[in-house]
């Protein structure tokens, strides 16, 4: 498979996910340096979480201070991390894996039928975003620009094998799935769900709550430090002990 670049999507695009990521940086950090003592809480939203991820990894030394992340709908998302409390939403992050430095400190909140952060493991427009120095939802909007209506135009459009006799019915379901994600984005249903849940506990109160916990954690401790390693019990959607946050409050 050959996937299409950035320019074969829209030549007119000028900017990149990595350059608007950069400057997203280059904010948190001035924030941060505003700040110099105080803990902190991270959040990032959609193709956003990149800003998070790079500014962690290019920012060690100001880990400790960290006590928690909030990942919501992250095109990065891991397969086996989702929110305590809510369902398994399935699939991943269309962008890859990502899990960043301190995975036990980060919660990753989805919803089933998120077209960037829930993705199945084959799904063909993973290797299109991959490829592209675009943004996820950018390659998304662009592929929605002029939707082909027929499984031969879609393959087409994402620089597919073009022999339709020979093609599988792996092939045909990866192709049903791909329209299927976009058409999701399109019709953007699945937004709601982060504000929705039983007993009004939606995702997004459910993430609000376990940072509270974190910082409620970190105050009765003094702020002890935890280090930066393991995983502590966060997969499966399993909430990591709280005795394990480091420092930090919102």
């Amino acid at each position: 498979m050959q996937w299409p670049t950035p320019g074969q999507l829209n030549p007119r695009r000028s900017h990149t996910w990595e350059s608007a990521a950069a400057a997203g940086v280059a904010d948190l950090s001035r924030l941060v340096r505003l700040h110099p003592s105080d803990p902190l809480v991270l959040i990032g939203v959609c193709s956003g979480t990149r800003v998070i991820y790079d500014w962690m990894d290019a920012h060690p030394e100001d880990l400790d201070r960290v006590v928690a992340v909030g990942m919501i709908g992250d095109p990065y998302r891991p397969r086996d991390r989702w929110l305590d409390g809510t369902p398994d939403p399935g699939g991943q992050g269309v962008a890859g894996l990502r899990r960043g430095p301190i995975p036990e400190r980060t919660h990753w909140v989805s919803v089933p039928g998120d077209p960037l952060s829930g993705v199945l493991p084959d799904c063909l427009l993973r290797g299109v975003v991959r490829a592209s120095a675009l943004a996820p939802d950018q390659v998304y909007d662009e592929l929605l620009e002029d939707l082909p209506d027929t499984r031969p135009r879609l393959a087409a459009r994402l620089k597919l094998a073009q022999q339709p006799a020979q093609w599988s019915p792996q092939l045909l379901r990866r192709l049903d799935d791909a329209a299927a994600v976009l058409t999701t984005y399109r019709q953007r249903e699945y937004a709601a769900l982060y504000e929705s849940g039983e007993d009004g506990a939606s995702p997004l109160t459910r993430l609000a709550a376990a940072i509270v916990d974190r910082v409620d954690a970190r105050d009765r401790e003094g702020g002890g430090d935890s280090g930066h390693g393991g995983d502590a019990g966060w997969s499966r959607g399993v909430r990591p002990q709280l005795s394990e946050c480091a420092s930090g409050t919102a």
